[in-house]
């Protein structure tokens, strides 16, 4: 009987703990990824300060909506941005859309806005084929 009972609270000690993972961060500067009307979603976007510096200081996933929130590197926190210049890169992280290759680097992409206190970020890359 004891042993049965040991067995068992082990085991709800196990499930429980399976249960228990890292918390999503949220509360970022918030923004919303296109290609013309259209959302592009599974991409994550990297932002830098627009001073040429090539060190990201942060990212956010793409929704299905294109909608993300930006987090610090390795999701250390939100990213609050400050008002500024910042210089944006995209990779595709499952989605089949083919990017030129400019978006993929801080030195060549065209995404930087100049960004001001409550903004939401729009980005765009134009022209992009869409997969069916």
């Amino acid at each position: 009987m004891i042993r049965s009972l040991s067995l068992a609270c082990l085991t709800f000690s196990l499930l429980a703990m399976a249960g228990c993972g890292p918390t999503p961060v949220t509360g970022g500067a918030t923004g919303r990824l296109t290609t013309g009307e259209n959302p592009l979603a599974e991409m994550q976007v990297n932002v830098y300060r627009a001073d040429g510096v090539d060190t990201p200081i942060g990212f956010g996933t793409t929704a299905a909506d294109g909608s993300f929130e930006l987090v610090q590197p390795a999701a250390a926190g939100p990213l609050m941005l400050e008002p500024g210049k910042y210089r944006f890169t995209v990779e595709s992280i499952g989605s089949p859309v083919m990017l030129p290759k400019k978006y993929g680097s801080a030195a060549s992409s065209p995404l930087e806005i100049d960004w001001q206190s409550g903004q939401a970020i729009t980005l765009d890359i134009p022209g992009l084929k869409m997969p069916r």
